[in-house]
């Protein structure tokens, strides 16, 4: 009798699991049984996941008839979905014992001169052109840290004292919140991007041109009521110009620029009100990403101090070969030959092909990005302090080299200290003044993966004017609901994460 009803169990629960769509399993050796963390699973749908420390991963199962697992360092396998709900979600996966080659494991000695002449030759020879469409998934967090905020309402011929005295007590609650909540900002895209050379008479070069498809969005994080640095003083013009009359408009000043020349409550609560509403975000802007991995890893082909393998602006030691996945690397480190020169960092050349698989840097000691110091003159500060990038570049299937992956993050420091001013567009020209004093620090963080490149057909591919430019940021999509961000293939940096399982 246990044993039918043990049966009827077991029954009952496969047939809920069939019909289930989110499942949790383990990745785990299959002799010792440990768990396999960092492994791959990608479904014949294209969804995937990769498995946690403990070996753990969860993967939706919704018209899935295979299941592929990948680790490196251990034998892939594909299996089916039966097979899989029948294992319990257990997955075994058998250790790689294939070791390196001969001539990977002893790289023939080469010069430096000669493996850095080879390199920057075949990565300007062979580094993928347009036209070319590609797969673009991008994330970007920021964070803002208020080191101080302080405002001060110095005079007024505009308000009242009581009206003063509610405005300075709402700058003071404003500034308050923003030092507590350490506004946070969180942003995920995939999307399908065309993109083609096109030469530009104005720059006397060729430029690329962009066409974005099938993208979709995703706002993962807005701490702070969406207060970013950007809009700060637009935040603090408006508590300012609550106190005030709506009848009249009012010109700001900031020190020495005029800002606005009509600002009034009525219009400002009207756009307001337009942005809180609104979840979109402009399509064109999301081919950012792909704009900023071409400016940052195609710096080969630069003749300035950011081309990291030229010989007169950075000095570069070959350092002892090393292992990324399964094949090893020749290591060449650089550091800055000339003032101007500012990273230190390492290259990694594949021995066969010369071309770099992999690149990281970083402000070398000392170094640092822009800096701007007019402190007393004007009240403003600014220092890039931290820039650390990431970089792997991938060959396709016409061996051509294409960055597949970078990642960036920034730490900079910025000091305002500034006067505001609104004058009454009005024959008396009352005015209210008060003081912005603040010092911050910015870090930021930004990761683009590409794949699936492909060719597609150019010939209707037009290169867009100015206008037409413009008109293409205005198209806005709406950003996913929680819902079906978290039913993506794409949710969590999966894509990211099954990507660099292979080097890690």
């Amino acid at each position: 009798m246990i044993k039918k009803l043990l049966y009827f169990t077991l029954l009952l629960f496969n047939i809920a699991v069939l019909n289930a769509q989110t499942i949790t399993g383990k990745v785990i050796h299959l002799n010792s049984n440990k768990p396999i963390e960092k492994a791959a699973i990608i479904t014949n749908t294209k969804s995937g996941t990769t498995s946690d420390e403990f070996g753990t991963y969860t993967l939706n199962l919704n018209n899935v008839l295979t299941i592929s697992i990948s680790c490196l360092g251990y034998e892939s396998k594909t299996i089916t979905k039966n097979q899989l709900i029948k294992d319990n979600y257990i997955v075994n996966l058998q250790e790689n014992v294939n070791q390196l080659d001969e001539f990977q494991l002893n790289l023939t000695k080469v010069s430096l001169d000669s493996l850095l002449i080879k390199t920057a030759l075949n990565m300007k020879e062979n580094y993928l052109s347009s036209p070319v469409k590609q797969d673009v998934y991008a994330i970007e967090n920021q964070n803002l840290d208020f080191k101080k905020l302080e405002f001060e309402l110095n005079s007024s011929s505009l308000l009242s004292r009581k009206k003063r005295k509610l405005a300075e007590k709402e700058l003071i609650q404003f500034a308050n919140n923003l030092q507590n909540k350490k506004p946070a900002f969180g942003t995920e895209f995939k999307a399908t991007i065309l993109n083609k050379k096109f030469y530009s008479e104005e720059r006397k070069k060729e430029v690329d041109s962009y066409q974005v498809e099938d993208i979709q969005g995703y706002k993962k994080i807005d701490i702070g009521n969406g207060v970013t640095l950007e809009n700060i003083s637009e935040r603090l013009q408006n508590v300012v110009l609550k106190h005030l009359s709506s009848k009249n408009t009012y010109k700001v000043k900031s020190g020495l620029f005029k800002l606005e020349d009509s600002l009034s409550l009525v219009e400002t609560a009207r756009v307001t009100d337009s942005l809180a509403k609104d979840n979109t975000f402009s399509d064109y802007n999301q081919s950012y990403p792909l704009r900023n991995i071409k400016y940052r890893s195609v710096f080969f082909n630069s003749s300035s101090q950011k081309n990291f393998l030229d010989l007169k602006y950075y000095e570069h030691q070959l350092e002892e070969n090393e292992i990324l996945g399964t094949k090893k690397y020749y290591v060449v480190s650089f550091t800055p030959n000339k003032s101007k020169s500012k990273y230190s960092g390492t290259m990694y050349i594949d021995p066969t092909d010369f071309y770099i698989k992999k690149i990281k840097y970083k402000y070398a000691e000392g170094k640092r990005g822009q800096h701007l110091n007019l402190k007393f003159l004007l009240g403003i500060k600014f220092s890039e302090n931290q820039h650390n990038a990431t970089i792997y570049y991938e060959k396709n299937e016409n061996n051509n080299i294409y960055t597949a992956y970078i990642k960036e993050t920034k730490t900079n420091y910025a000091y305002i200290d500034r006067p505001i001013k609104f004058i009454e567009n009005a024959k008396d020209r009352n005015k209210v003044k008060f003081n912005i004093k603040i010092e911050i620090n910015i870090s930021e963080d930004r990761e683009t993966f590409v794949n699936n490149i492909t060719d597609f057909d150019s010939d209707s591919f037009k290169k867009k004017s100015k206008e037409e430019i413009k008109e293409a940021y205005k198209k806005r999509t709406s950003y996913l609901t929680k819902e079906a961000y978290e039913a993506s293939s794409w949710k969590n940096k999966v894509l990211i994460n099954q990507y660099l399982a292979q080097y890690n």
